[in-house]
């Protein structure tokens, strides 16, 4: 933060219309400087909407975040507000102190930024407090969103304001790197920008109501993830509202050889294929459960394990190999089971692949192979007997050739 910008605490009152007794108005705290207690009317609501912990309990993270600056009206210097201004001069109506409020509780989705104007005609019963009414607020109900590849999101962007013209602007930013993705001149009812798969959904509300100008992004990939700023321009007024979009994609987990069948003595390799994934990070461990009831309940760490690079793939997701040398087996390891477990932001669990190893050699044929070997003993059996019967004759049939 600059050197120049102190911060000092404040006290926001809010109120749906200005009125009220003295015996009916609040007692304020003592401890605050003057003017740094602030009366708002605000006949929307956006402000009031501001959630708060229920029964009054009050959780880390769960309280609002809130700042006040000043703020100066000015014309927008971007062409789709142009037409909001045409005269270039600030009319006399916009004299005084004006103010800009920022109120945020992304765990509990709403987020609120309210240009305030100052009432120097409205009487306080204390002078240390300043009269102000939300003019402009710019609000959203989803300041955090997280989305899958391939889906549509809808970034929710609100405002209320006085009955008059207005423009919309769409900007997204990712590391330091920015750019309009869709721009709506409200004065002459066309969009001065709209990337491929944006599309504005707008809906006017009547007044101090809501108007509707939420972005839907179609078939999002990862070049979406990043902020998303809502922006709105009144005639020498302009507020905003910031959202955050993250991509997030589980991994694909594939373990190989299968079916893994080692001769004893012999060394093997396993290989676990993690693929498809996003973000970056990525964990992956190999543990070994021992084989029969002596050993099923007992799990170890595969020590000997490495990994490749990480491989992005031409839709930005990653992909990676872990590999783990398992060492010469013997034929009391038949039966034991390795797993690859891999742990991702887009998993609520692990992700586990097992594989169960044959030594072979170690044992007799399963009840299945049994099984065969006998059914197909029991046709060649039958099948000698056919080709017996046809190539040797009885004797009976032979005398009956003699005699005739």
């Amino acid at each position: 933060m600059p050197s120049s910008v102190t911060q000092r605490r404040a006290l926001l009152l809010l109120r749906g219309v200005r009125g009220g007794h003295p015996e009916t108005e609040p007692e304020l705290p003592p401890d605050l400087e003057p003017g740094m207690i602030f009366d708002i009317v605000d006949p929307a609501g956006a402000l009031h909407r501001v959630p708060l912990p229920a029964g009054g309990r009050r959780k880390e993270g769960e309280l609002p975040s809130c700042e006040i600056n000043t703020y100066i009206p000015q014309e927008a210097h971007v062409p789709w507000a142009a037409g909001l201004t045409p005269e270039h001069r600030s009319p006399l109506g916009l004299g005084g102190p004006w103010f800009i409020s920022s109120i945020q509780v992304p765990p509990r989705g709403y987020g609120v930024s309210a240009v305030l104007k100052s009432e120097e005609a409205a009487m306080s019963l204390q002078p240390a407090v300043t009269m102000a009414t939300a003019v402009l607020s710019v609000f959203s109900r989803t300041p955090h969103l997280h989305s899958r590849l391939g889906r549509d999101v809808l970034l929710d962007c609100g405002f209320t304001a006085p009955p008059g013209p207005f423009s919309v602007e769409w900007r997204y930013q990712y590391r330091g790197a920015g750019r309009v993705v869709l721009a709506y001149d409200g004065v002459s009812g066309r969009a001065h920008v709209a990337e491929e798969g944006a599309q504005l959904f707008l809906e006017e509300g009547r007044a101090d109501a809501d108007t509707n100008v939420s972005l839907r992004l179609s078939q999002v990939g990862v070049r979406h993830e990043g902020t998303y700023i809502c922006t709105i321009y009144l005639p020498h007024l302009h507020a905003q509202q910031a959202l955050e979009l993250r991509i997030t994609e589980p991994p694909v987990v594939m373990l190989r050889p299968d079916p893994l069948s080692v001769a004893p003595g012999a060394p093997a390799e396993l290989v676990c294929e993690i693929s498809g994934y996003y973000p970056l990070d990525v964990t992956v461990s190999w543990l070994r459960r021992g084989p029969g009831e002596a050993g099923g309940n007992l799990l170890e760490y595969v020590t000997e394990t490495w990994e490749s690079g990480h491989r992005r793939g031409p839709d930005g997701t990653y992909s990676l190999s872990s590999f783990a040398r398992l060492a010469p087996v013997q034929p009391r390891d038949h039966g034991a089971t390795y797993s690859c477990h891999v742990t991702h932001a887009a998993l609520a669990t692990p992700a586990r692949r097992s594989i169960r190893l044959c030594v072979a050699g170690a044992t007799g044929p399963s009840l299945e192979d049994a099984i065969g070997m006998f059914l197909a003993a029991f046709l060649l059996y039958g099948l000698f007997r056919l080709l017996g019967n046809k190539v040797c004759p009885s004797g009976a049939e032979e005398k009956s050739k003699k005699s005739e």
